[in-house]
């Protein structure tokens, strides 16, 4: 929600497989959005949800990134991986915000 205080497009950047229950986790509360991919209506929703696998050539004034390491884990191998990572992690163009429960990539970690 603090993401969508200013008048901002922003992208919810979720690893592939947990695009629908993101997309419900929005939902309930009543948070409009788009599900890229997913959604064919047309119009402007500021607030995007974009599977990893989308997100190449995309650019958001904020990008919201949920769970680094599954996005990590998901690909074939760990350089594939941070690969894709490394493209979720600069689709911002203002702000960047990582949200995290599962340990970060080691290549992320502060030190």
């Amino acid at each position: 929600r603090a993401a969508l205080v200013e008048p901002a497009s922003v992208g919810l950047i979720v690893v592939d497989a947990e695009v629908t229950r993101a997309g419900q986790v929005l939902t309930d509360p009543g948070l409009e959005h788009l599900a890229l991919g997913a959604d064919h209506e047309d119009g402007e929703h500021r607030l995007q949800l974009v599977p990893a696998t989308m997100a190449k050539g995309l650019e958001f004034d904020r990008v919201v990134v949920l769970e680094p390491a599954a996005i990590v884990a998901a690909e074939p191998d760990h350089r594939t991986g941070l690969r894709r990572l490394y493209v979720v992690l600069t689709r911002a163009v203002t702000g960047l915000t990582v949200v995290h429960t599962d340990p970060l990539p080691v290549e992320l970690a502060p030190g």
